[in-house]
């Protein structure tokens, strides 16, 4: 009787082990290079990316930042104590840099900053409309109110320092800080759903400007 003999078919163990060790060994590098990944993967591993270092900068700045750590200060003293889990760091479109909402807290858009300063500013500015929220009768709704909270926002964050404007392509030295406010508190109120145009959110920064510009609660005045 013939012996039997092994069908070519069958797979060596060692050579399966060496497969599996083999794809391990470059899932691994292409995670390390961006080498063989996907357009998926690239995606999940930049967001991945974007979101690990816009948490390390929050953390950072809340303990080591003088402006954050004195908004965070007075927030706590209004009966508002705000931490890092009330900021939220998540992807977002190109139109937006941060946001605030009173019922989910403050919004950092991961993908947005181009350095630590940017997200810094960002931060100060919803720290700001947090802290309005929790001081003042704050009707987001009304233009008035929003219109106020955003020219504060804008003056007292930094987002409008000459290096921000220089950066957006804006040049002026002749009242550069207001000219920067009011435009920003405008295109805020434009993105308000109340607001039915461009020419109603002129109007209302305009009607509330003289007081709220001239209120820099809680710093003693614009740093």
């Amino acid at each position: 009787m013939a012996s039997a003999t092994p069908s070519s078919s069958s797979t060596d163990p060692t050579e399966a082990t060496d497969t599996k060790a083999f794809e391990r060994w470059r899932q691994a590098a292409a995670q390390l290079t961006g080498l063989g990944l996907t357009d998926k993967e690239k995606a999940l591993r930049e967001e991945e990316a974007d979101w690990k270092r816009c948490e390390n900068w929050k953390q950072s700045l809340m303990a080591q930042s003088p402006s954050i750590a004195f908004m965070l200060q007075h927030l706590k003293r209004s009966g508002c104590p705000t931490t890092s889990a009330s900021i939220h760091c998540m992807p977002c479109d190109a139109t937006r840099s941060g946001g605030f909402s009173p019922a989910n807290g403050i919004l950092l858009c991961q993908n947005r900053f181009f350095s630590k300063r940017h997200m810094e500013d960002t931060l100060a500015h919803e720290l700001v409309h947090l802290y309005d929220h929790c001081t003042f009768d704050v009707d987001w709704a009304n233009l008035r109110h929003h219109a106020c909270s955003e020219i504060r926002a804008a003056s007292l964050s930094g987002d409008c320092r000459f290096s921000r404007e220089i950066r957006r392509g804006v040049w002026g030295f002749a009242k550069q800080h207001q000219a920067c406010v009011r435009r920003r508190a405008i295109l805020s109120v434009m993105a308000n759903p109340a607001c039915p145009n461009e020419a109603e959110a002129e109007k209302v920064v305009g009607q509330v400007w003289e007081s709220c510009f001239a209120d820099t609660r809680p710093f003693d005045e614009i740093y």
